[in-house]
C-alpha cells in the first residue's frame, strides 16, 4: 500500500512508504493478483552474514495472501520468482543473529520442491523440510515473522469454524445413518430421527 511520508501500523496493516521499497513493488506488480496489497518489503543485506556478496540480493514481499520472493540474477538481466500462500505454510520461525536475521519457513513438499545445486531454488534448503532465508534485516525478520503468524492462525481459525459448523456437505439423512453406523445413537434414536426427517 502506498502512503505519504511515514509508516503506520493498525490492525496488521502496514502501508509502504519508503520509496525504494515502492520501487521494489513496481517489479513485480504484474505478478500480484487483482486486489492483492504488498504489506512489506525487506530485501537481503549483501554485506551481512548470509547475504548475497557476489550476486544480486532477493527481495522478499509479503502480500496479504502469500510470501513472493524475487530473485534477481545476472545482474539484474534475469529474475525469479517462488511464492508460498499462507494456507499453505506449517510453520515459520525466526533466528536472530548478530547482525541480521534468518527466517525458517516449512510447508508440505518444500523439501523436494528446490535443493542446492539443481539450480531451480531461491530459497536455501538442506533442513529437512525446512527452507532458509538468510540475510534479512532485523526489525523487517520480526515484521514479516508477525505479520505471516497472524494470518496462518486466521485461516486455521477459519477452517476449524467450517469444520465445526458442519460443513460436510452431507444431507440431514445421510449423517444420520453416519451417527447410527458409528454407534452414536441407538437404532431406536435412529429410527425416530428417520420419521422426523422424513
Amino acid at each position: 500500500m502506498f502512503g505519504k511520508n511515514k509508516k503506520e501500523e493498525k490492525n496488521n496493516e502496514i502501508k509502504l512508504t519508503d520509496k525504494g521499497e515502492i520501487k521494489e513493488v513496481e517489479k513485480i506488480k504484474d505478478r500480484l493478483d487483482p486486489g492483492e496489497i504488498v504489506h512489506i518489503v525487506a530485501k537481503q543485506s549483501r554485506v551481512k552474514p548470509g547475504g548475497s556478496v557476489i550476486t544480486t540480493p532477493n527481495t522478499i514481499f509479503i502480500t496479504d495472501t502469500r510470501l513472493i520472493i524475487r530473485n534477481p540474477t545476472m545482474l539484474g538481466m534475469r529474475e525469479n520468482f517462488e511464492d508460498f500462500s499462507f494456507d499453505k505454510l506449517t510453520t515459520i520461525k525466526l533466528e536472530k543473529g548478530v547482525f541480521s536475521s534468518t527466517l525458517v519457513i516449512t510447508a508440505p513438499g518444500m523439501g523436494t520442491a528446490a535443493r542446492p545445486g539443481l539450480g531451480s531454488g531461491l530459497i536455501a534448503w538442506g533442513r529437512g523440510e525446512d527452507g532458509t532465508i538468510d540475510a534479512i534485516p532485523k526489525d523487517k525478520a520480526e515484521l514479516i515473522l508477525h505479520f505471516i503468524r497472524d494470518k496462518m492462525e486466521k485461516i486455521r481459525t477459519q477452517n476449524s469454524q467450517q469444520t465445526n459448523n458442519g460443513n460436510t456437505g452431507d444431507d440431514p439423512l445421510t449423517l444420520l445413518k453416519k451417527r447410527f453406523v458409528m454407534g452414536e445413537i441407538t437404532k431406536e434414536e435412529f429410527e425416530d430421527m428417520k420419521k422426523i426427517l422424513e
